[in-house]
């Protein structure tokens, strides 16, 4: 596993690009600044799929990703094996121009990620920065101002305490300038300076002061050399303040480049309980979350390809593998050590994946974001082949199969994230807006004469049954959901109280006013008839 801070980003960038271009899937993890907050909003078993996006969407607004994992798997179509890379990008946002951004840390989850030895020094020093949409469209719009280095220089707080290094700078290449001849060169050392923005400034200013010169960059520093000044000279300069303009542009766009060209080929990307993940790409990276559903369904079209959750996948593999296997949950560990050495390794041992570059370390490293990446896609390669394998009807799970084929076989999971404490347990991001009904129950106590419910009582027996929300619709009938609904629930519940399916519970209200409102229709026309003879 490769980390990537702003001290090897660019070096690294090349072989990353074209590690993403070749790529079968992309899988995803991150490390947050803080943990979402459930107890002002709760999810509800009653909560509508708007409802739902509208509590996550509040929860992921304060949280910033600071460590993004991304594990990149290429498959090899002649072995029909996958190989992998996997890198950790520390990343947090850059003041830009006057304004900051804010980004909030939870003590508990700063304690969290301390216990798993994150860096905040590589964090903080060496992160790889980023720009928002809205940001990226307002700095090319600065660009087109003659002016613009000068007044990003006087604007941006930070690098004033760096103007006294700058003038140094510049009065030893002026001193080196002075006594040089045309054609001579210097080197000028940058000393790991981790501000991409400064060495673009520098240059800047170095050809203002002295005009007749050349600069070329590179990992180590620059490259100066002295030049006769004549008209091409003054049009050569013109050419390289607009380069240093795109420079700077890309240099700022750190991580989002990457993010943003997995988004332009429409990668698969795979992400183990990522509906908040995908949220927080989109709010962090690109622009903030639109307000209902449709329109982030909409948002997620358009700018990612298909997207996977192990989470649901590991419930069709539970569901069709041996019911003796032992399988200890669903968490990422648990699923990541029953495929590779517990009762699962068995079903998908045929298909290999290798890694490149890095050797897999003993025990895993869980809660580093390119280590959890790379067990996310281990974890989807083994489950699809799994899929794949019992879906063709066979006992045989030594076959080999084209990518085409493993990605058919999961069709039914493209772009539906897992969501807690819901009724499907699914946040689909291509069905319309449906609200299923079909796991709501309505109790009433039993007898012929209405009885207020004891609701104390009421919680106390459902507790022994499953979880369950309660919504009390008057002081006789309770509307309850459960997770899903099965007949030794009701058979339970029926030793207690009259229990009824909600949808036949509504039916019959319905047709009670149907018959109230035909009686009453009835009842004024014998009157008005009445009235009417006796006249």
């Amino acid at each position: 596993m490769c980390e990537i801070t702003c001290e090897n980003f660019y070096s690294e960038l090349p072989t990353i690009e074209d590690a993403i271009k070749k790529s079968a899937f992309i899988s995803l993890d991150m490390e947050f600044s803080k943990l979402y907050d459930n107890a002002s909003r709760p999810f509800s078993l009653f909560d509508t799929t708007e409802e739902r996006y509208k509590k996550l969407r509040q929860q992921v607004s304060d949280i910033t990703c600071i460590q993004l994992g991304i594990a990149i798997y290429i498959y090899d179509v002649d072995n029909k094996t996958f190989n992998m890379s996997t890198y950790t990008f520390y990343t947090y946002p850059q003041t830009f121009y006057k304004s900051d951004s804010i980004v909030n840390f939870q003590t508990s989850c700063v304690e969290f990620l301390c216990k798993y030895n994150f860096d905040f020094n590589k964090l903080f020093h060496s992160r790889v920065p980023y720009l928002t949409n809205e940001q990226e469209l307002k700095i090319k719009s600065e660009m087109l101002d003659e002016l613009f280095f000068d007044k990003y220089f006087e604007t941006n707080l930070k690098f004033r305490s760096i103007e006294e290094e700058l003038m140094k700078i510049l009065k030893i290449v002026s001193e080196w300038y002075n006594l040089a001849d045309y054609g001579e060169q210097t080197f000028l050392e940058i000393n790991g300076c981790n501000e991409p923005a400064y060495i673009i400034l520098m240059q800047y200013y170095l050809l203002k002061k002295l005009k007749f010169i050349i600069i070329d960059e590179n990992q180590l520093g620059l490259n100066i050399t002295k030049i006769k000044g004549d008209t091409n000279s003054e049009t050569l300069n013109n050419t390289i303040y607009e380069n240093l303009k795109l420079s700077l542009l890309n240099k700022m766009m750190g991580i989002k480049y990457l993010i943003k060209l997995i988004s332009k080929l429409k990668k698969p990307i795979i992400g183990h309980n990522c509906a908040l993940d995908i949220l927080i790409l989109s709010n962090q990276f690109f622009t903030p979350l639109p307000e209902n559903f449709k329109d982030f369904q909409n948002f997620v079209s358009d700018n990612f390809g298909p997207i996977y959750d192990t989470k649901l996948l590991c419930k069709e593999v539970k569901r069709i593998v041996s019911k003796n296997d032992l399988w200890m949950g669903s968490s990422l560990s648990e699923i990541y050590s029953f495929l590779k050495d517990g009762d699962g390794e068995k079903y998908s041992n045929i298909i290999s994946i290798q890694l490149t570059g890095i050797e897999e370390p003993p025990n895993m490293k869980l809660h580093h974001a390119g280590w959890d990446a790379y067990y996310t896609g281990y974890c989807f390669v083994k489950m699809i082949h799994i899929i794949k394998s019992f879906s063709c009807k066979t006992e045989k799970t030594n076959l080999r199969y084209t990518l085409t084929e493993l990605f058919k076989s999961i069709e039914f999971s493209k772009n539906k994230l897992f969501t807690s404490r819901s009724i499907s347990n699914i946040l689909d991001l291509e069905a319309d807006e449906h609200h299923h009904q079909t796991n709501h129950l309505i109790i009433q106590n039993k007898g012929t004469l209405y009885k207020a419910l004891d609701l104390k009582k009421l919680k106390q027996d459902l507790q022994q049954i499953s979880h369950f929300d309660i919504k009390l619709l008057s002081n006789y009938t309770a509307l309850v959901a459960f997770p899903f609904v099965h007949s030794r629930i009701i058979y339970k519940l029926n030793t207690n109280y009259n229990v009824e399916n909600y949808s036949i519970y509504q039916k019959k209200k319905r047709n009670k006013q149907i018959i109230c409102f035909s009686c009453l229709a009835i009842i004024t026309t014998c009157i008005t008839i009445i009235k009417y003879v006796k006249k």
